[in-house]
């Protein structure tokens, strides 16, 4: 499966609204189905029949260093992109805002709450 990122802030907003949501202790995860305009609208290089999207939030909130918050980022990224084989949906979007917990929690803890999240997230969509 195809992880596309979403950039856009309005995108975010929307998903945020009109989407369900989940949390752990260090995440918030926020899920709705991807409109239709981007079944048609993908760019040549990244033209895939499987994909979701996938959006991170760190705010300054959490820390002020941008170090600390590039970090929680980078760990955010790479626990996705090892679940969304099993635990993703095809055709969802997904955003992921992280708390003040995520500064102290190992990436074992960040891989749990965000396997946790996708697990609850879709039995509460079905």
């Amino acid at each position: 499966m195809k992880i596309l990122t979403i950039k856009k802030s309005l995108e975010f907003q929307k998903i945020g609204k009109k989407g369900s949501k989940f949390f752990a202790k260090s995440i918030l995860l926020f899920s709705s189905p991807t409109p239709q305009i981007y079944f048609q609208n993908l760019s040549q290089n990244k033209r895939a029949k499987d994909f979701c999207r996938i959006g991170y939030t760190v705010a300054k909130t959490v820390s002020k260093s941008a170090v600390i918050r590039n970090r929680a980022k980078r760990k955010l990224r790479e626990s996705f992109r090892k679940l969304a084989i099993l635990h993703a949906k095809n055709h969802f979007d997904y955003v992921i805002i992280a708390r003040k917990e995520i500064i102290d929690a190992d990436y074992k803890k960040i891989f749990g709450d965000l396997k946790f999240c996708l697990t609850k997230i879709h039995k509460i969509s079905v």
